[in-house]
């Protein structure tokens, strides 16, 4: 916020000092003074009064997290303590589920990650809310996700369902043939 505000302020006061200049280099008179000074006052006074606006219907209690500076982790801490809402659901379960989805080095501490997958995942299954999808699990099995941050047997399921999909894969790249049975023949499956 402080970078943006002097940046505003920094643009309000070299607008007609910049203006005066290309005045001053003007040499034939050929720019059009009064209106370059009208259009230059009118855009200075619009910029004020919409900032002003902004101010005024600001929710009153919101208005001091609009200039309070924070940094990233320090917003991500506190979306993770106290936020209520977010885009990915009502309650603190949506709001932190949004920030698992950032990337992993912004994440809380894992010991606080880990408490709150331990705490929610069995209730997440059975309720199934509208961010608990296979693209948000796929984000926990990411390999910058810090492995102290999942819980035990999160991780063993994780790791059962990659051993699976690996079988899988091998067992299809075989094409047509199958593996050879214990009587050493092989069976061959007919094209469809």
């Amino acid at each position: 916020p402080y970078l943006y505000c002097a940046s505003v302020c920094y643009q309000t006061i070299a607008s007609p000092l910049v203006v005066l200049v290309a005045f001053c280099l003007d040499g034939g008179g050929r720019l059009p003074q009064s209106e370059l000074w009208s259009l230059l006052a009118g855009a200075t006074v619009l910029a004020l009064l919409g900032a002003s606006l902004v101010g005024c219907y600001m929710v009153p209690e919101y208005r001091k997290t609009f200039y309070k500076h924070k940094s990233f982790n320090t917003l991500v801490q506190w979306a993770w303590t106290e936020r209520e809402r977010g885009t990915s659901g009502e309650g603190s379960d949506g709001s932190r589920a949004k920030i698992v989805a950032y990337a992993a080095w912004v994440w809380p501490p894992s010991d606080q990650v880990r408490a709150w997958l331990e705490e929610g995942w069995a209730k997440w299954e059975k309720e199934e809310p509208d961010w608990f999808t296979n693209k948000w699990k796929a984000r926990l099995r990411h390999p910058g996700v810090p492995p102290e941050a999942l819980p035990p047997a999160l991780k063993r399921a994780f790791d059962a369902g990659e051993v699976a999909k690996e079988r899988f894969r091998r067992a299809s790249s075989l094409g047509p043939e199958l593996p050879p049975l214990s009587t050493g023949s092989k069976v061959k499956v007919a094209p469809t």
